[in-house]
C-alpha cells in the first residue's frame, strides 16, 4: 500500500503540469525543512554546550534584534512579489519582472543600511538589551542586517517563480551548517563567547547571501526566456508595497517581541540567562509548525496563480489537502514534545530542562496556528490583507500588554502565555475574515 502511494506521488511530481510542479516544490520544501530542523537543533546543542547561558543569550538577543531590523527593510516589497510576479508572468510582462527585481534589490540594500545605522545610533542613547556590555557584539550583529534583508527578498522572489527548494537552501541548510562547523572548530582552541558566535554568524550570512543571489539569477534566466529589457514602475511598486508595511511591522513585532521584552523588562543579572532558556523552548515549539512552514512556502505562489486564473474550486481542493498534510506532520511532533520534551531540553546543557513548562505553553499557541492553516497567505493573495492587518494589530496589542502584566511575576512562562494567547487570537481573527470574505476554508476539516 505504502509503495503504491509513493509511486503514485513520484509519478505525479514528475509531471510538467501545475500539479506536478506543486508536488515537486512540496517535496523539496519538506526535505529542506526537515534537514534544517535537524541542523538547527544540532547547532543549538553545540552552541549551548560550548558557551555559558549568558553568552549564548547575548548571541540570541543580538541576532533577534538584527533579524527584526532586517525584516523592516523590504517595506512590503518581499510580500508584493508573491502577488505581482504571478500577474506579470501570466501577462508575459517579463521586463517588469526583471525591473522589479533590480529596483527592489537596490531599494532594500539602501533601506536596510539606513535602518542598521539608525538602530546603532539609538543603542548609544538607550539600553536596548540588558546585560550586553561589549558594543562590538551589537556592531557586528547590525552589519548582518543588509544581508538578512536581501536574503528574505531573494527567498520571496524564488518562491514566487516556483523555485521553492532553491530559495530555502541557503538559510535552512548552509547557514546553520556553517555556524555549527565554525563554532565546533573554534571550541577546539578556546571557549567561544557570544561575540565569537556573532562573528561566525556574520561570515555565514555573507556567504549565504552570495549563494542565494547566484541561485536567483539562474532561476530568473530559466523562467524568463529570450531578451527582455528591464521595465520599471518604481513609484507604483513602492505605493503597493506600503500597503503591506503595517502588516509586516506588526508581524515582526509579534514574532520577535518575546525575546526583546525579556531583554528590556528583566533585570540585567537574569535577562541573558532567561533569553537562553526561552530561546531553546521557543525553537522547539516552532519546529512543530514544520508542516505549516512548508505549506506557506509552496502554497503562497501556487494559490496566487490559481486565484488570478479564477480556479476557486481547484484552489480549495489544494488548500484542504495541504491543511490535512500539515496536521499529519505537526500533531505527532506536538505530542512527542509534550511527552519527552523535558528530557530533550536537558540535552542543551545543565538547567535547560527548566524551560519545559514554557515550551508546553508555547505549544498550545502553535496548535491553533497549525490547525488554522495558511490563513495569512490566503488573505494576501486574495487581496484581503487588511483583515490580516486587523488580526495582527489585535494580536500585537495583546502580546505587549500581557508581557508587561505577566513577565514580572511569571518570568519566561509569562512571556510564553503572552505569545501563545496572541498567536491564537491572530489566527482565529484571520480565519473568520478569510471564510467571510472569500469563502475559502483553510482548515483540515469541513466547516
Amino acid at each position: 500500500m505504502l509503495g503504491k502511494l509513493l509511486n503514485k506521488y513520484t509519478s505525479a511530481a514528475q509531471e510538467k503540469s501545475f500539479k506536478g510542479k506543486y508536488l515537486k516544490n512540496l517535496s523539496s520544501s519538506f526535505i529542506l525543512n526537515v534537514g534544517s530542523i535537524i541542523l538547527t537543533y544540532a547547532t543549538n546543542l553545540i552552541l549551548t554546550n560550548v558557551t555559558s547561558k549568558s553568552e549564548y543569550g547575548a548571541y540570541v538577543a543580538v541576532n533577534n534584534l538584527a533579524a527584526m531590523v532586517a525584516m523592516f527593510a523590504p517595506m512590503g516589497l518581499h510580500v508584493l512579489v508573491l502577488r505581482q510576479f504571478s500577474e506579470y508572468k501570466n501577462n508575459q510582462q517579463f521586463g517588469f519582472i526583471k525591473g522589479m527585481n533590480h529596483f527592489s534589490s537596490i531599494f532594500i540594500f539602501i533601506s536596510s543600511t539606513v535602518l542598521a545605522l539608525a538602530t546603532y545610533f539609538i543603542s548609544q542613547h538607550f539600553e536596548i538589551i540588558h546585560g550586553i556590555e561589549n558594543q562590538w557584539y551589537l556592531i557586528v550583529g547590525l552589519c548582518c542586517v543588509p544581508f538578512i534583508a536581501l536574503m528574505t527578498y531573494h527567498q520571496a522572489v524564488m518562491g514566487s517563480i516556483q523555485h521553492t527548494g532553491k530559495s530555502l537552501l541557503g538559510e535552512k541548510i548552509i547557514r546553520p551548517l556553517l555556524l555549527a562547523i565554525g563554532s565546533f572548530i573554534l571550541f577546539q582552541f578556546a571557549i567561544p563567547t557570544g561575540g565569537d558566535l556573532i562573528n561566525i554568524y556574520f561570515i555565514a550570512s555573507v556567504l549565504v547571501f552570495f549563494i542565494n543571489w547566484r541561485l536567483l539569477q539562474r532561476g530568473l534566466r530559466f523562467e524568463i526566456t529570450g531578451h527582455h529589457a528591464k521595465e520599471y514602475d518604481g513609484v507604483n511598486w513602492l505605493r503597493q508595497g506600503w500597503v503591506f508595511v503595517p502588516l509586516s511591522v506588526l508581524s515582526i513585532i509579534n514574532s520577535r517581541i518575546d525575546v526583546q521584552m525579556i531583554g528590556l523588562l528583566m533585570n540585567e543579572k537574569d535577562a541573558l540567562d532567561n533569553i537562553a532558556l526561552y530561546n531553546v523552548a521557543s525553537k522547539a515549539a516552532q519546529d512543530v509548525s514544520l508542516g505549516l512552514i512548508i505549506a506557506n512556502y509552496v502554497l503562497g505562489p501556487s494559490a496566487a496563480e490559481l486565484f488570478y486564473s479564477n480556479q476557486k474550486e481547484r484552489l480549495q481542493n489544494i488548500v484542504t489537502k495541504t491543511a490535512r498534510l500539515v496536521c499529519l506532520i505537526s500533531l505527532p511532533l506536538i505530542l512527542l514534545l509534550v511527552l519527552f520534551g523535558k528530557w530533550m531540553l536537558s540535552w542543551y546543557g545543565e538547567g535547560y530542562e527548566d524551560s519545559y513548562v514554557t515550551m508546553v505553553i508555547l505549544l498550545c499557541g502553535q496548535f491553533v496556528n497549525v490547525f488554522a492553516g495558511s490563513v495569512g497567505y490566503l488573505l494576501i493573495v486574495s487581496k484581503n490583507e487588511k483583515y490580516s492587518f486587523i488580526g495582527m494589530g489585535v494580536s500585537v496589542v495583546m502580546n505587549i500588554l500581557l508581557n508587561i502584566l505577566l513577565i514580572k511575576d511569571y518570568g519566561i512562562e509569562g512571556v510564553a502565555i503572552a505569545t501563545a494567547v496572541s498567536m491564537a487570537a491572530w489566527n482565529l481573527i484571520m480565519l473568520y475574515y478569510l471564510r467571510k470574505k472569500t469563502g475559502i476554508n483553510p482548515l483540515p476539516v469541513n466547516w
